[in-house]
């Protein structure tokens, strides 16, 4: 059997919560963006990056972050504390 291992630098990750993964309500592009937040957590859970970075990493647009976002608060795996958003 082979292994495989990253050869990058500063490899950067997040855990995604399995109750967003598997919920059969919540569209494959939230899921993404609650996966791409996930990578920008410090320990309180709380994350700040800018749409536009996560719209760029995404290769969607702004609005349709805006989207996905409302979408994740409106099913509750989101909550956003003045300009940081906090994950549940």
């Amino acid at each position: 059997m082979k292994s495989f291992k990253v050869k990058k630098e500063n490899y950067k990750f997040g855990i995604v919560s399995k109750d967003v993964v598997t919920d059969p309500e919540l569209s494959l592009g939230a899921k993404g963006i609650y996966a791409i937040l996930s990578t920008y957590l410090n320990k309180s859970r709380t994350c700040f990056p800018s749409i536009g970075t996560i719209a760029d990493i995404a290769n969607v647009s702004c609005s349709t972050v805006d989207r996905r976002i409302k979408e994740l608060k409106d099913k509750g795996y989101i909550i956003r504390i003045n300009r940081k958003l906090k994950l549940k």
